[in-house]
Order: C-alpha cells, then structure tokens, then sequence
C-alpha cells in the first residue's frame, strides 16, 4: 500500500513540476515581479500537490476497479445470460445512469465553474442547478454510450445525432449562457469521469458478445462530452425564462 502511494506521489509531481516552472519562469522573466500573496499561494499549492496526490490514489485503488467489476458482473452471462436481448441490460443501464450523475455531482472542476459562473451571472445562474444540468447530461450520455455497445450501433451515427441536437437546442438557447453551455462538456469530461467511463465501457465491449473492446469500448467520452451542452443549454433556457417571469 505504501508503495502505491508512493508511486502516485512520484507521478503527480512529474505532472505538476512542468507546469509549476512555466508559470514560474513566466512570473520571473517576463513579469519580473513577485506575485501578491506569495505566502498563501505556496501554502495552496502544497495542499494542491497533497490533494491531487491523494486523489489519485484513492482513484486508482477504489473508483477504477469497483466501477470496472460491476460493469464487467453487470455485462457478463452470469447476470444476464447467455443470449441476452439488448433489454436484458437493464441494470447495466441504469447503473451507467446512477454513476454517471453521483460522479459527475462530485467533480471537483464543474464545482469551482459553478461557483464562478453564479459570481458572473449575478446569481442568476445557481450553481447546484447547474451542476446537476450537466450531471443528467452525462448520465445520459452515459446510457447512449452503453445502448451503443449493447445494440452496435456504429459510433459515427450517434455522434452525428447529438452534433445535431447541440445545433438545434442552441440555436433558443439564450445567447450569453451558449459558451458556458459549450465549455460544460470539457468540465464534465475531467479526472474524475474521464477514468471511470473509459474503464466502464472497456469492461462492457469486453462482457457483451460479438463487441471488439478496441471498436465499441472507446468512444463514451465523446458521447459524455456532448450530452451535457444539450441539457445546459436547455437549463439555461429555462432559467432565463424563469428570470423574465419575476421580473
């Protein structure tokens, strides 16, 4: 365990030290002065380092191998059988639901954005309402991903249907909230969701006859980037109606 632990600090550093010397070096020869709160921005960092260290563990020893062995239990032909109908996958679907929403309510990016995007909005837009906008939409990205596998549905089919809902939903979305919208899917897509998706739908590809892993395992992470620009931009639609009724 400690070895493990060790390993993830060794990796976090070497991720962190890169960008730790452009920005200093940037702050020191081209800025050339010392940045305000000097002090409180070397405590943040160490508990950045600390946190993302962590973090990694905790999501390499847990989330990563307790979410791949309930898609792989939830796929294979002991739960479902040995010639199972897409239908037969009910609870892999919602399973794919329930994990994409409690992850995503978690990530700690889409937290900060939520934040900045109420300070921005000048409250208009609330955070928990907008975390939980894009939540859904991953969730059911999630679910489209995992109908994908289980149907075979080729990946380019899909990914031209939801370009093409983004396109419609954002032509009545107010104009103001459109890049926030746009900009969700990249949140959402972050350390948390990114993992656990690829590893979920890897398992699935692997648990469902006559999938490649390679050709229907990857591609869920598009499909979760683009689901919650649709249901934020349909948030934020609402919620600017919601606004004009009270004024």
């Amino acid at each position: 365990m400690f070895d493990l632990l060790v390993s993830a600090a060794a990796h976090t550093m070497r991720d962190v030290v890169p960008v730790a010397l452009v920005i200093g070096a940037f702050q020191a020869f081209v800025l050339r002065q010392r940045p305000a709160h000097f002090r409180r921005i070397l405590v943040g960092t160490v508990f950045l380092v600390l946190g993302l260290i962590l973090f990694r563990f905790g999501i390499t020893e847990s989330l990563l191998p307790i979410g791949s062995l309930m898609a792989a239990q939830l796929s294979g032909p002991d739960f479902v059988g040995n010639n199972p109908a897409w239908f037969s996958y009910g609870w892999l679907y919602a399973f794919a639901l329930a994990v994409g929403l409690s992850a995503t309510l978690i990530e700690p990016t889409l937290i900060a954005i939520a934040e900045r995007a109420r300070d921005l909005s000048g409250g208009v837009l609330r955070p928990w309402g907008f975390r939980l906008a894009v939540a859904i939409g991953v969730a059911l990205g999630m679910l489209i991903g995992t109908l994908r596998i289980v149907l075979g549905l080729p990946l380019s089919y899909v990914f031209a249907g939801l370009v093409m809902t983004v396109t419609l939903v954002a032509i009545v979305a107010p104009k103001p909230l459109r890049p926030l919208a746009f900009d969700s899917g990249g949140v959402a897509t972050s350390v948390v969701i990114v993992p656990l998706i690829t590893a979920f739908s890897l398992n699935v590809a692997k648990s469902v006859p006559g999938r490649d892993p390679l050709v229907d395992g990857f591609g869920l992470v598009m499909l979760v980037f683009l689901m919650p620009i649709v249901t934020v931009l349909i948030f934020a639609r609402l919620t600017t109606l919601r606004a004009r009724q009270r004024h």
